[in-house]
């Protein structure tokens, strides 16, 4: 869990709807296979028809469930929508902060390899999903939201850059943090929006990667003396 880094947490996205009331949390092996099937049957949708276009009742039909099922673990489609976001998004999250654990001993340039491993890994596997899911997000999600959301990545972000010791001191740690995240997370969720057509996943992460690797090798040179694979 984020927990791990004092300060840290995974993200909920609750503060981007408007307050609803509470819903029994799946918890057994059955309930949470039916709201894993609503979710997916949500996202199929929001893919082929868009947010607007889409209503329960095709979700119910897709998912070949009933009414009472879906509310039992969702208020409305708008709840539906922030856990379908903030499940993605918490994977992610886990996702980084294991990629922070693993590579804490590795070099600056290993460990930026590690991160961005793990924040493109599923919005390249399943593009056409997350270029839906890019667009809904700033559809639901209030400003305040967004920035919580930056925040929680770059303090990840931030602790891979300085898990190692070959962080220079005199360097921003946490501004290169913002950047090195900015870089990555707009170059995909632009690349995702903004194109019709499915992106060449290997040549997009070469150009991340590049990216990234090209700003911290001006801010910290030294950790990236000798490195030429980027």
């Amino acid at each position: 869990m984020l927990g791990a880094f004092p300060g840290v947490r995974i993200l909920t996205m609750q503060a981007s709807l408007p307050a609803a009331p509470k819903r029994r949390k799946p918890t057994q092996s059955r309930a949470r296979a039916t709201a894993q099937a609503i979710e997916q049957a949500f996202v199929q949708l929001l893919v082929e028809k868009g947010y607007a276009q889409v209503t329960i009742r095709q979700v119910l039909a897709l998912a070949g469930v009933g009414a009472g099922s879906f509310y039992e673990y969702f208020a409305s489609k708008e709840a539906l929508a922030a856990v379908c976001i903030r499940l993605r998004v918490r994977a992610i999250a886990e996702a980084l902060q294991a990629a922070v654990l693993a590579s804490a001993t590795a070099s600056l340039p290993e460990r930026v390899d590690a991160l961005l491993a793990a924040q493109l890994q599923a919005p390249l596997a399943e593009p056409e999903q997350w270029a839906a899911l890019f667009h809904l997000e700033r559809q639901v999600s209030k400003p305040q939201a967004f920035r919580e959301l930056y925040r929680e990545f770059v303090l990840l972000w931030e602790r891979g850059l300085g898990a190692g010791g070959d962080w220079p001191a005199g360097a921003a740690l946490g501004d290169a943090a913002f950047a090195a995240h900015a870089i990555a997370y707009s170059l995909v969720s632009q690349t995702l929006m903004a194109r019709t057509e499915r992106p060449d996943a290997a040549a997009l992460r070469a150009l991340v990667r590049q990216a990234v690797h090209g700003y911290l090798s001006v801010v910290a040179p030294r950790a990236y003396r000798g490195c030429l694979n980027f």
